[in-house]
C-alpha cells in the first residue's frame, strides 16, 4: 500500500488533462455563429513559482514585465536602474535674492493685515420702498379758490345786471304806464285827466287845458272815439359820453277809431321824478 502523499504515475497525466480542461477559455459567441470556423487558442497560463525556485532560477526580466512570473524575485528590484537625477538649478541673482529677502522681511505685517482683513458682506438688494402717493391737496385748494372767485364774479355780474335791468325795466314800465293812462282817459273822454299826463305849459308851448280839450273833442267828432290802442316798444337815446339816456323815451302807439286808424308818436320824459308826455304829433 502506497502512502497518501504519493500518487501513482498514471494519475499525473490524467490530472494534467483535467486541469487543462478546467483552464479552457470561454467564448461569447455561440459555436454556430460567424466565428465557428475560427480555431480557439488557449490563453497563456501564468504559473506561480515558490520562493525556492525563484531564488535558484535565473531572472527573466522580460517575463516578469509581461506578468508571466509572479511575484518578481527580490533580485529584480535590486537590479532595477534608478531614474536619472536632474542637475541642480543655478544659484539665483544675489541682488534679486536680497530684494526678495527684504520683501519677505517686511511682508509678514502686510500678510497679517491681509489675513485679518475681512471680506465685505454679501450684496443684498435693498428693499424697494412703496411708491409715494401723490398729494393733490394743492390742486383742490387752487380749484376751490378759483371756484370762489368765479362764483363771486358771477354773483357780482348778476347783481350788476339785475340792477341795470331792474332800473331799465322800472323806467320803461313807468313810461308805458303814462302812455296807457293818457289814452285810457281819451277813450273815456276824460280830457282833464288826459291833460294832467302832459308836461306843464312851459314844456309844451301854448297848449292850455282849454286848447287841449277843444282839440281832443273835435277829433272825436270827426273820426269817432278811440276803440283800441296798442303802445309799441319804447326807445331811448344813446349818449356817446354818458351811455344810454333812460330819462327820455320815444314811443309809438297804434290808435284805432271808429272811422280811422293811425300811428301816433309820443315823447316821454321824467320830470321831477314823474313821467310826463312832453310832445306828441297827434292824439
Amino acid at each position: 500500500m502506497q502512502p497518501s502523499d504519493q500518487q501513482p504515475a498514471e494519475d499525473t497525466p490524467k490530472q494534467d488533462s483535467e486541469e487543462q480542461a478546467d483552464f479552457q477559455p470561454l467564448y461569447e459567441y455561440p459555436p454556430g455563429g460567424l466565428l465557428a470556423s475560427v480555431i480557439p487558442q488557449p490563453a497563456p497560463v501564468t504559473r506561480v513559482l515558490p520562493a525556492e525556485e525563484l531564488a535558484s532560477e535565473p531572472i527573466d526580466e522580460e517575463a516578469i514585465r509581461q506578468g508571466l512570473v509572479y511575484p518578481p524575485p527580490p533580485a529584480f528590484y535590486q537590479n532595477m536602474s534608478l531614474p536619472p537625477v536632474p542637475p541642480p538649478l543655478p544659484p539665483q541673482n544675489p541682488a534679486r535674492q536680497s530684494s526678495t529677502n527684504a520683501y519677505l522681511a517686511s511682508a509678514p505685517g502686510q500678510m497679517q493685515q491681509a489675513s485679518l482683513q475681512s471680506y465685505p458682506p454679501p450684496w443684498t438688494s435693498s428693499p424697494v420702498p412703496p411708491p409715494v402717493k401723490k398729494s393733490y391737496r394743492w390742486v383742490w385748494i387752487m380749484v376751490t379758490i378759483v371756484s370762489v372767485f368765479l362764483l363771486a364774479g358771477c354773483g357780482l355780474c348778476g347783481w350788476g345786471l339785475y340792477n341795470i335791468f331792474s332800473s331799465t325795466y322800472q323806467q320803461v314800465s313807468g313810461a308805458l304806464n303814462i302812455v296807457d293812462d293818457f289814452y285810457t282817459s281819451l277813450q273815456s273822454k276824460n280830457y282833464t285827466a288826459a291833460y294832467s299826463d302832459l308836461a306843464p305849459q312851459r314844456q309844451i308851448s301854448g297848449l292850455t287845458q282849454a286848447a287841449f280839450t277843444s282839440q281832443a273833442s273835435r277829433l272825436d267828432e270827426q273820426d269817432g272815439t278811440i276803440t283800441s290802442f296798442i303802445p309799441g316798444q319804447p326807445s331811448f337815446r344813446m349818449d356817446p359820453n354818458t351811455g344810454p339816456d333812460l330819462s327820455h323815451f320815444t314811443i309809438t302807439v297804434d290808435v284805432t277809431r271808429h272811422s280811422s286808424s293811425y300811428t301816433a308818436l309820443l315823447r316821454i320824459a321824467r320830470i321831477n321824478g314823474t313821467w310826463k308826455i312832453i310832445e306828441y304829433d297827434r292824439l
